[in-house]
């Protein structure tokens, strides 16, 4: 049967910033214990999806790229696969083409931490910049460990292969790209502001969109899946350099979120990424943000 796409993106406001969600892909991952919630049985692992009335055999992951027009500049956060690593993915440019928007449109790019479904399309399949204007940022510690002689993924449960690829791939990125370092006291594009929210990767940050009264907090890769993670906040996956870290960052951030009433996006939400994180029993759910028809 043939699979018809539906429209990938989803137009929203913060204050006067116009934003949209930009869907990157949908991949469906069979038989996904150990590699997701490695501190639970497989039965546990279905039995957590099964409660969202999802297959209880496979799990879903959904990549979302954010871009910010704030009136001064266009910003995207994350840029999604490459499209010769993916080609079953929508392209960050493509998505872009349908708000009327042109790769030389770029003013900033901020790279949330150097996975390829982050990263992949900031290279053309030359392996050349594809935002060629754009001034691109990522955080100081991300660029520090992944260029550094030998990165440290002795906490990591990745495979030795998988590392290897994932180090060529960041580093192939790293020196196509100059990029301003991401410290406490850099200056971000308009609204933003980055902390710091390491164990997924030791660089990998948050960040706070902010227009007038309204926030907008990126919590990017804290939960893979919302069904997973939010609930289970001590179950890691295997993409995790230091998973105990993370654990800590999620116990940290999410009752912060959750008391807070933030509204969030995740990259791994289901589209269009937003919503808010609920204080539930010992852990927490995802409460999606209901859909608007209008911008």
């Amino acid at each position: 049967m043939v699979r018809n796409p539906n429209l990938p993106i989803y137009r929203f406001n913060v204050g006067d910033f116009e934003c949209a969600t930009l869907a990157a892909f949908t991949r469906d991952i069979p038989s996904p214990h150990p590699f997701f919630a490695p501190q639970a049985t497989s039965e546990q692992l279905a039995a957590a999806l099964a409660r969202e009335c999802l297959p209880s055999q496979s799990l879903r992951l959904y990549f979302n790229v954010l871009l910010v027009r704030t009136g001064r500049q266009n910003i995207l956060i994350d840029a999604g696969f490459a499209r010769n690593a993916v080609p079953a993915a929508f392209n960050v440019a493509d998505n872009l083409a349908s708000l009327g928007l042109e790769p030389g449109d770029i003013d900033s790019v901020i790279l949330t931490h150097a996975h390829g479904d982050h990263m992949g399309g900031l290279l053309d399949d030359a392996g050349k910049p594809v935002f060629t204007r754009a001034q691109h940022f990522c955080s100081a510690e991300e660029i520090d460990f992944w260029t550094s002689p030998k990165p440290d993924f002795s906490k990591s449960r990745l495979d030795e292969k998988s590392q290897a690829a994932s180090i060529a791939a960041a580093r192939q990125v790293f020196a196509a790209i100059p990029f301003s370092r991401i410290t406490p006291t850099a200056t971000l594009p308009d609204g933003l502001t980055a902390t710091l929210a390491p164990g997924h990767t030791p660089g990998h940050i948050n960040l706070r969109i902010r227009s007038g009264a309204e926030v907008l907090h990126h919590m990017v890769d804290l939960g893979h899946h919302f069904a997973v993670m939010l609930p289970h906040p001590d179950w890691t996956v295997g993409f995790d350099v230091n998973p105990d870290l993370a654990v800590a960052t999620r116990r940290e951030i999410f009752p912060k979120l959750a008391a807070e009433g933030a509204r969030v996006f995740g990259y791994h939400m289901p589209f269009p990424a937003l919503g808010h994180i609920q204080a539930s029993g010992d852990g927490f759910r995802w409460v999606p943000e209901l859909w608007d028809a209008h911008l």
